[in-house]
């Protein structure tokens, strides 16, 4: 799905993925919520610079007992290999997004110069 850069409609892509996790019975699907939504505000606010006129392209499946989540903006890129996520960040207002992501999911991935991130779950 494709959806402008509109933090506003987070809540309701949020819901529309956390129905699908239901509807697959995944039992994490709370704290995967978690993930997605920081990863989605990260390329809304970030990626995108709230920028509407620049979309944000999410897709997510079940392939082999394998959550595969992919978030994808139209921003310039950064320089991934320079995050760090230190426990400690979990108390910041900010920057905590991508050590939620870390903590919620069995591995993520940043691809496109860092435009895009895939995130894996594996469920039972």
């Amino acid at each position: 799905m494709k959806i402008p850069s509109n933090k506003r409609l987070i809540p309701n892509i949020s819901e529309i993925f956390i129905q699908y996790l239901h509807s697959h019975n995944i039992k994490d699907a709370d704290a995967m919520q978690i993930a997605f939504e920081e990863a989605l505000t990260n390329a809304i606010v970030h990626g995108n610079n709230n920028d509407y006129n620049k979309n944000v392209n999410i897709s997510f499946s079940i392939k082999q007992n394998m959550l595969e989540i992919s978030i994808k903006d139209e921003g310039k890129g950064f320089n991934y290999k320079s995050i760090k996520t230190n426990d400690d960040d979990i108390y910041r207002k900010n920057g905590r997004g991508i050590l939620l992501i870390s903590l919620y999911t069995d591995s993520f991935h940043f691809e496109d110069y860092g435009r895009k991130i895939v995130m894996n779950k594996y469920i039972s």
